[in-house]
């Protein structure tokens, strides 16, 4: 009864959701690898653990792992491309 997700279909989401907020973090903070990375897994940690408030939801050490792997890699995409795009004059 009802639909259910393919479990790539779940991993792809994961991964691009936090890919985008990683990327998004990086372009606030330009330069701080370091901070939007932990900006990121704190995140992704901090909701796991609140999952495990509400009854019908399971909190697993994997969509973890998942959430983080797509969160540094955005952060490392916009380090990447703010590396090569021109500088304002000051």
């Amino acid at each position: 009864m009802g639909h259910a997700e393919a479990y790539w279909v779940v991993v792809i989401e994961r991964f691009s959701a936090y890919g985008l907020l990683g990327f998004l973090m990086s372009f606030l903070l330009p330069g701080r690898v370091k901070l939007a990375c932990t900006f990121v897994i704190a995140v992704a940690v901090g909701l796991e653990l609140l999952q495990s408030l509400v009854p019908d939801r399971d909190p697993q050490f994997i969509d973890v792992l998942q959430k983080t792997a797509g969160g540094t890699v955005g952060v490392l995409l916009a380090q990447t491309i703010l590396a090569f795009l021109p500088r304002p004059p000051s």
